[in-house]
């Protein structure tokens, strides 16, 4: 009976190491995204309120609404449809913009969208995306009467990889934007640099998580511009005090410190209380920021 119980166990140990393969390179849109994740995402000016929940069918909405300092409100409502492998987004603000996204995904490795946004129809576009193995590839095409494609491509595996972009106006016949980078990944780090503005802007960043969880982490981005020759360094990072309450702070070249507390309530509701200051003009009032994020 021992011996017969053992093989099982040994069994899923074998199939649980074979369904955690490493995925394909990622897309060039996803070079440096961790690191401006840590030094953007969750900072905020103002107040804001978000409120989602979700109905029986495969609907989830969302309402939030919005006061800057010194500027007037805004609100907007948004709603999600998935049905087996395509998902529609739609959202709509006071300012009378509609917008929305049909997507599905077919081979498990391929996406297509198309989204519209009114009255702006100019931001409509198409897209198609693509990971394999070694390779992954992304075209965007905007539904206008002078249409821009953008098109981009990587190669390598999930550790290491080299990619490009372009964007082509059809308007002027001209390449308006042409990128290349490098991205390298591993257990405990992220990094990649990436040469935009056809090669006139250098953009290096490097993320270092501590703890398999990678729940603190620190980041540095530097950019310089090889024509003004002027360079920015900023510095960041995440710690998580406790299983419900994270900090992250941010300090650039220009003296602007950002920070904020993010504390979870019940999962997927939080409460954020952010604050923003100058070291260099420290006589001014800090600014102050307030997110309330619920959902059921």
């Amino acid at each position: 009976m021992s011996k017969s119980s053992s093989k099982p166990k040994h069994k899923s140990k074998s199939k649980s190491k074979s369904t955690t393969s490493s995925k394909g390179p990622p897309l060039f849109s996803d070079f440096g995204h961790k690191a401006k994740d840590l030094l953007t995402a969750g900072y905020s000016k103002g107040q804001r309120f978000t409120f989602a929940s979700h109905i029986d069918g495969g609907v989830n909405l969302t309402c939030s609404t919005s006061a800057k300092i010194g500027g007037r409100s805004t609100a907007a409502v948004a709603g999600s449809y998935t049905y087996k492998n395509a998902t529609f987004n739609c959202r709509i603000d006071t300012d009378s913009k509609v917008a929305g996204t049909l997507s599905t995904k077919f081979l498990s490795s391929t996406k297509t969208s198309a989204s519209f946004s009114l009255p702006e129809y100019k931001f409509s576009k198409l897209g198609f995306q693509t990971r394999q193995e070694y390779g992954a590839a992304a075209v965007s095409v905007s539904l206008c009467q002078s249409p821009t494609i953008n098109l981009s491509a990587t190669v390598g595996s999930a550790s290491i990889v080299i990619g490009m972009e372009a964007e082509y106006k059809t308007a002027s016949s001209t390449f308006s934007k042409c990128n290349a980078g490098i991205s390298m990944k591993s257990l405990n780090s992220d990094a990649s640099i990436i040469l935009g503005n056809k090669g006139g802007l250098i953009t290096a960043s490097y993320v270092h998580y501590r703890g398999q969880e990678k729940k603190n982490a620190a980041v540095v981005e530097f950019t310089q511009n090889l024509s003004t020759k002027n360079t920015t360094l900023t510095v960041g990072g995440s710690c998580m005090v406790d299983h419900q309450t994270v900090v992250k702070a941010r300090l650039d070249g220009r003296g602007d410190v950002k920070t904020v507390l993010r504390y979870s309530i019940r999962p997927k509701s939080c409460l954020s209380i952010s604050g923003e200051f100058n070291t260099k003009a420290l006589d001014k009032i800090p600014k102050i920021g307030l997110a309330l994020s619920l959902a059921p």
